[in-house]
């Protein structure tokens, strides 16, 4: 059973935990969409975004096809924005700002940030102290590249 957070006629809103993969990988993997419409009792439910399968957080879907295009098109327009928590232990130069570059394969398969233009990322953020060693960071990406809040908070 998914726990639902809000519920309207074109709209459902999960809290999805870390470690559930939003799309099958393997065969006995379960299928979160089509287990969501199980518990719904509806025949389907669509995806409007994504969160990778180590991150947890909510996640929207609509509930009908005129729904699902609208709502999608609202995070294409950039007329609704995610917003992600973080934590981290380390001290960041500056409490908020802007994380801004290019994004390149290192070594090993990581990701950095890089000077230019390529695969270009934009990332606002803010941070405050928990205790000692332990700050919350809130981050808004404005691009939505793959892996661009691991590579901003690396950074």
């Amino acid at each position: 059973m998914w726990d639902i957070v809000f519920e309207h006629k074109d709209f459902v809103v999960i809290n999805k935990p870390c470690g559930v993969s939003v799309h099958s990988e393997l065969e006995e993997d379960v299928c979160l969409t089509a287990s969501l419409a199980q518990q719904l009792g509806v025949e389907r439910v669509w995806l409007v975004h994504r969160l990778d399968k180590a991150t947890s957080g909510l996640l929207l879907f609509a509930l009908n096809r005129d729904s699902a295009a609208a709502l999608s098109a609202q995070f294409a327009e950039k007329t609704m924005r995610k917003t992600y928590l973080a934590l981290g232990t380390h001290k960041p130069a500056k409490k908020q700002g802007w994380v801004k570059g290019g994004m390149a394969r290192s070594r090993r398969g990581t990701w950095k940030l890089t000077r230019d233009e390529d695969n270009f990322a934009v990332t606002r953020f803010s941070s405050q102290s928990l205790k000692p060693g332990l700050r919350l960071f809130v981050l808004q990406p404005f691009t939505g590249k793959t892996h661009q809040l691991r590579v901003a908070m690396k950074s």
